[in-house]
């Protein structure tokens, strides 16, 4: 029986974490790109996962006979939802709130077949009890946690360049069926098990344990949580918003559960704790370390991502090998869990609704940080206490908290102080800031307005350069010499996607119309209030109109608008909304456009090789390209554009500019279905 419960605990944390990634993608064109995607749906998997162990709790409450009809009702429940893929009446209408529709929907798709799998691990170390009375049932939980990061390495590497995302809920849904089938035969044999042996299984002493220790087996996985999410929030910021930046930290954090549990000896308090100290140090402060030491431990972004992710991995080491010496004895296995699932959805509360509403930045990562920290250095003065000798285990522990004590204060007024600004806003769709500062060249004043890390908005306020088009917008850009050919056309028609400080709005002409496709909101508030940009298109007597929603879903919707020119520029720091750049998209805005029309696409990025993806897609519709790369001059930031088109007037008189670092050649075409981001990643 012991095998079989092996490949049970295997084949359901297998199809717990593979489903994670696989639904996000599949939902994430249809609420735009947001990293909130992926933080909700994680908030929506730990309720679950607490709701599964709670289930699991009260189920062995039960006489066995009621266990094994229970459980096996809800094991045909589960199979009569599937296949878990989200039909086209899930998608939002764009109006409503994202994160309540993303709950829903992923409650009425996926939601029966996850609690069904969440309540396995603790059910099948209750069954291994009752099976083998006297043996410990920890190794299960470390065999599942290895299921479910073979899941997630499986994912990115192997699933998801292979199989298209209804590819991937049918695959999925076929093994769902098969662990149904190995579930309900176990659930029987345990109905089937002798009482003898059961009360031989349950015949330990009922050591009830203290508040505290129930107060620590929520709050270190609360934290461990928190990290998690918040690390990820912090990278997908100014990268993607693609699988792999959700699988690797989560990847990481399972790890730590293996390690932790599988064989105590693996966690040495002192070295871990150690570590732990020192990554975090430079997670938190590696701007500081630059400006003292001169030393760069972030020169590139993977440098910023290993940083990241190791301060979090060895962060949760200390949180869950903490947690691993709390464990109790295994009559008390499923209050252990249910205590530990309410600890990860705690910290999914914090990080997925309440920060985004008490704070303007992402102030969840530093604290988190913090946190950390404390709890390190607390392993670590445990460890120096078992010292004997009592001179110098004191005298450690009094420097060790004292550092400790001026290194948190030193953090915190370096990572929690938030800067005055004009306004700051902060949402599902990010965090944005409006700035401004004097410009001592043209002694007057410019406001910035910034999303993510990169700023997205700038204007000089001075009266002679207020309607100058500024930062990625100007007049030898790509997206400048597109507009420019609008200026003697009182008729033309421009779309927008993506408003910012509504820069581009510099370009409209009398009768023209402009049409902004905005997601978030506030920034259509933020560029009416701080910015004239629009108000002065309107003086000089073009028509702007601004949609609030996901540019593809209101283009989808709404009848040909005829552009002459169409701008994708819709990105928060430099992380790209992929659903914008694949073969579904284009024929929307194919459709909405001229013969003659123009599609610029703004392809700037730190990270990604975007240029050859925009090619493709073009090569795809039967359009032709070229490519416009414009250098850094004063207010004026370097650009790369490629425009798509048919117009050969333009094309004739916009010759192609080749990048000066090699790109890859063969991308394959992108749909919402299928896309890779590795081939087009820049490593230097």
């Amino acid at each position: 029986m012991y095998l079989q419960l092996s490949l049970l605990s295997l084949l359901s944390a297998f199809l717990l974490f593979q489903v994670q990634p696989m639904i996000s993608k599949f939902i994430l064109p249809w609420f735009g790109g947001s990293p909130g995607v992926w933080t909700t749906c994680m908030l929506f998997f730990q309720i679950v996962l607490f709701a599964g162990y709670a289930y699991a709790h009260l189920l062995t409450k039960l006489q066995r006979r009621t266990q094994f009809i229970v459980h096996g009702v809800l094991i045909i429940a589960a199979l009569i939802c599937l296949p878990i893929s989200p039909g086209d009446s899930w998608k939002p209408a764009g109006d409503e709130d994202p994160v309540g529709r993303i709950l829903l929907l992923l409650l009425g798709t996926v939601g029966l077949p996850y609690f069904v799998l969440s309540s396995t691990s603790p059910l099948s170390q209750v069954w291994f009890t009752r099976a083998l009375p006297g043996q410990q049932p920890w190794r299960l939980y470390a065999l599942s946690n290895l299921g479910s990061l073979a899941a997630l390495l499986t994912y990115p590497f192997i699933i998801e360049p292979a199989l298209d995302v209804t590819q991937q809920t049918w695959w999925w849904s076929g093994g769902f069926a098969i662990f149904a089938l190995i579930s309900m035969r176990l659930s029987q044999r345990n109905s089937k098990i002798e009482t003898a042996a059961a009360e031989q299984a349950t015949d330990e002493p009922d050591d009830s344990p203290p508040w505290w220790k129930r107060l620590l087996w929520v709050l270190l996985p609360a934290l461990a949580s928190v990290l998690l999410l918040a690390t990820t929030n912090h990278v997908c910021q100014d990268v993607a918003v693609v699988p792999f930046m959700w699988v690797a930290p989560l990847s990481l954090y399972l790890i730590t559960f293996i390690i932790c549990f599988e064989r105590e000896r693996w966690y040495v308090r002192s070295i871990w704790s150690i570590l732990a100290v020192i990554a975090i140090l430079v997670a938190a402060l590696n701007k500081t370390i630059y400006a003292k030491t001169e030393w760069d431990p972030t020169p590139n972004f993977l440098a910023e991502m290993a940083w990241c992710f190791g301060a979090m991995f060895l962060s949760c080491i200390v949180c869950h090998g903490e947690l691993a010496k709390l464990k109790p004895g295994s009559s008390r296995l499923t209050e252990f869990y249910l205590f530990m699932s309410a600890g990860g959805a705690l910290g999914g509360l914090l990080v997925s609704l309440v920060a985004p509403r008490v704070f303007v930045t992402y102030l969840e990562w530093p604290l988190g940080l913090m946190a950390a920290f404390f709890v390190a250095v607390s392993a670590l003065v445990i460890s120096i206490w078992a010292i004997k000798k009592r001179l110098i285990r004191g005298a450690l522990c009094i420097v060790i908290v004292a550092h400790a004590v001026f290194i948190l204060i030193q953090m915190s007024n370096l990572t929690l102080i938030v800067d005055e600004r004009i306004e700051r806003v902060r949402n599902f769709y990010g965090a944005v800031n409006i700035d401004e500062d004097w410009d001592d060249g043209l002694e007057n004043s410019y406001r910035t307005l910034t999303h993510g890390g990169i700023i997205h908005g700038m204007q000089n306020l001075g009266v002679l350069y207020r309607e100058e088009p500024v930062t990625y917008y100007g007049r030898d850009s790509g997206i400048g010499l597109c507009l420019s050919t609008l200026k003697d056309r009182p008729d033309a028609r421009v779309g927008i996607v993506g408003m910012g400080a509504g820069t581009t709005a510099c370009y409209a002409r009398p009768g023209q119309q402009w049409r902004f496709y905005e997601i978030n909101p506030d920034i259509s508030r933020l560029a009416r209030k701080h910015f004239t940009y629009l108000a002065d298109a309107e003086k000089r007597g073009a028509k702007i109109e601004t949609v609030i929603g996901d540019a593809r879903l209101m283009l989808e919707r709404e009848p040909d608008q005829q552009f002459d020119v169409l701008l994708l520029d819709a990105f928060s720091g430099d992380a790209i909304p992929v659903h914008l750049l694949t073969k579904e998209a284009f024929a929307i805005y194919r459709r909405h456009m001229k013969p003659d029309g123009i599609i610029v696409v703004h392809v700037t990025n730190t990270y990604l090789a975007l240029a050859p993806v925009v090619e493709k897609l073009a090569e795809d519709i039967g359009w032709k390209t070229t490519r416009v790369i414009a250098d850094e001059d004063g207010d004026i930031d370097s650009t790369d554009y490629v425009m798509v088109t048919l117009n050969e007037t333009h094309l004739a008189t916009t010759p192609h500019h080749h990048p000066e670092d090699p790109e890859p050649l063969d991308v394959p075409l992108w749909t919402d279905k299928k896309h890779d981001l590795f081939q087009i990643l820049m490593r230097d």
